[in-house]
């Protein structure tokens, strides 16, 4: 079950976004995307000693964007992220070894909420360009005592999208999530920790993705 601190989190998001909608005006565009998404966690002394963890899956997520201005929009995007096994390289003193997990990771919730730029390539074709705040929520195990963690940070998206007609378009894009913050105490105690001793840790998160959109 997820924490009251997550729970939080969310709403907190969807109800600022929901006064920016109330706010003004304008086209309301709703739609979907797919693709592949998953994260990557480094935790690195030098080029000698790191631990690398990598995952993903098939990403799908809704989408709505409310225009604020002609170019500007608010969006928010919601869905799943599945994960498969995760692969990790270890390397201590020079000495690098790899492995793949037994099983699949637990699926993450992907949500992420921020604001568009659209710049206008031709009468059919325009590029979004995107900045917000992004999360990855689940379980990184599959371990009985395994914690829901809440892992965000900022985000940045860029979407190609070609009008097929007046209401009707298709995108091709891509976001990149920084996470900075876990509400899992031991992950945030642990990243913690690693810094202090000179480790530079880092959790990225990555999309690449095809999608519809359909405006009113």
């Amino acid at each position: 079950m997820m924490s009251k601190k997550v729970f939080a989190i969310i709403l907190i998001v969807c109800l600022a976004f929901s006064v920016a909608f109330a706010a003004k005006k304008g086209d309301l565009k709703v739609g979907a995307q797919l693709g592949y998404g998953g994260e990557n966690i480094s935790v690195k002394y030098d080029s000698d000693n790191y631990l690398k963890v990598r995952n993903g899956g098939f990403y799908f997520v809704a989408d709505g964007q409310y225009y604020l201005a002609d170019a500007l929009s608010a969006k928010v995007e919601m869905g799943i992220n599945t994960m498969g096994e995760a692969k990790s390289t270890l390397c201590l003193l020079g000495v690098s070894k790899t492995g793949t997990a037994s099983e699949a990771s637990p699926v993450h919730f992907s949500i992420y909420a921020g604001a568009q730029y659209d710049i206008e390539l031709s009468k059919e074709m325009s590029l979004g360009l995107g900045a917000g705040w992004d999360m990855l929520i689940g379980k990184e195990s599959n371990a009985d005592d395994a914690k829901t963690n809440a892992a965000m940070g900022l985000g940045f998206e860029v979407v190609g999208s070609y009008a097929l007609q007046e209401n009707l378009e298709l995108n091709l894009g891509g976001k990149f999530g920084w996470h900075f913050v876990n509400t899992d105490e031991d992950i945030a105690k642990a990243y913690g920790k690693a810094d202090s001793n000179g480790w530079k840790t880092s959790s990225t998160a990555f999309q690449i993705f095809a999608g519809a959109t359909y405006a009113f």
